[in-house]
């Protein structure tokens, strides 16, 4: 890589892994979760029920099952993980399962034949229904937080904030101080988050909450070893790459960078479907932007999923555009692995597992 290139610092999105859209299968009311130190209330139109929620998160004493959807056109996949303290998690079940007519028709005998029904059950919502966006952190009483994060977001998003399920998150302190407090606030698609909850909660009898793919991936990136000094691991979509950047797990930073690029027609000798040289500039600008805003040690090794053919020649491809530590993931060296196949082979089954990842939260 070329050096002393003039920084830039990339679109991103930095957080704490604490944000998730939840929906409560009691009421059948689908409700936002806020951070800690945010009492907000979420009054829901529809069903003229309002709940107010402090949110205070911390790890499940006890372990257990938990199963991970992602909704799909004519297929959902589904990953079941169990997890015991002390012991690394274990993969039961990792799979696409396609269907004709109705998802819900499909889905409920499908956990009913994993025995996966009354398992903690956690759906992703899809991509095109929630927008992530970086606002300044308003000086309000708590009590206005919300409404004040909602007005910001009118401009921001293309839809209707007030059809929105609405969450914040934190972003980790930047190494220089002076900087204004920033927040991070997720806007769903309310329409998207009523369908996924009405079809995961017929279908699941512990239906606990919808996540957003970001931090499905983070869920994933905090087991591997290389997180303890920061680790970049790389999700390939169709058309896109998500980059997710955590330490000690925490997501300092997440980009969808676009792979759809043309190649320079002079291009030769190509193995991969992915321009090696476009997206090791993008990683690199990434890499800097962390390690400059943060004030951390730089990272020096990326992880590329789902493992598959392209994974693996994009690997071979970045290792002559970089001099990062590259593999790609190997969910045995996480996980404890009991089925032959029962791995994450495309983008929706590495969210379904990310989902199933999920630690156990609960309100303080």
């Amino acid at each position: 890589m070329p050096r002393n290139r003039q920084r830039r610092a990339p679109t991103q999105l930095s957080a704490e892994p604490r944000t998730f859209l939840c929906a409560s299968p009691q009421i059948f009311c689908c409700f936002v979760k806020f951070n800690r130190g945010y009492p907000l209330s979420v009054l829901h139109k529809r069903l003229k029920l309002e709940v107010v929620l402090l949110s205070l998160f911390r790890k499940a004493k006890n372990g257990g099952g938990r199963v991970g959807i992602a909704l799909g056109d004519g297929s959902f996949a589904l990953a079941i993980v169990n997890r015991e303290a002390g012991a690394k998690p274990a993969l039961q079940h990792c799979s696409t399962h396609g269907f004709q007519g109705e998802a819900l028709a499909a889905l409920k005998p499908a956990l009913d034949k994993l025995g996966a029904a009354r398992a903690k059950a956690c759906a992703v919502i899809d991509g095109d229904d929630y927008q992530v966006v970086q606002v300044e952190a308003p000086e309000v009483l708590p009590s206005e937080m919300r409404a004040a994060i909602r007005w910001r977001l009118r401009d921001a998003i293309n839809f209707n904030v007030d059809e929105a399920a609405v969450d914040v998150f934190e972003i980790p302190d930047p190494g220089r101080r002076t900087q204004q407090k920033m927040l991070f606030a997720v806007a769903a698609r309310d329409s998207a988050v009523q369908r996924i909850a009405g079809i995961v909660n017929s279908a699941s009898k512990n239906f606990e909450s919808i996540d957003i793919p970001e931090l499905c991936l983070r869920n994933i990136s905090a087991l591997l070893p290389q997180d303890s000094k920061g680790v970049a691991m790389l999700a390939l979509g169709d058309t896109f790459a998500q980059l997710v950047l955590t330490r000690q797990g925490t997501l300092y930073l997440t980009r969808r960078i676009d792979t759809s690029r043309r190649f320079s027609p002079h291009a030769e000798d190509r193995k991969s479907d992915i321009d090696a040289a476009s997206l090791a500039l993008e990683l690199q600008r990434s890499l800097d932007y962390y390690e400059s805003q943060y004030d951390q040690t730089p990272i020096g090794d990326l992880v590329i999923a789902p493992a598959d053919d392209r994974a693996r020649a994009l690997a071979e491809g970045l290792r002559s555009e970089t001099s990062l530590r590259i593999q790609v993931l190997d969910v045995r060296e996480i996980m404890s692995v009991y089925k032959t196949g029962e791995f994450a082979t495309d983008w929706p089954t590495l969210l379904a597992l990310g989902a199933a990842l999920r630690t156990d939260l609960t309100e303080g």
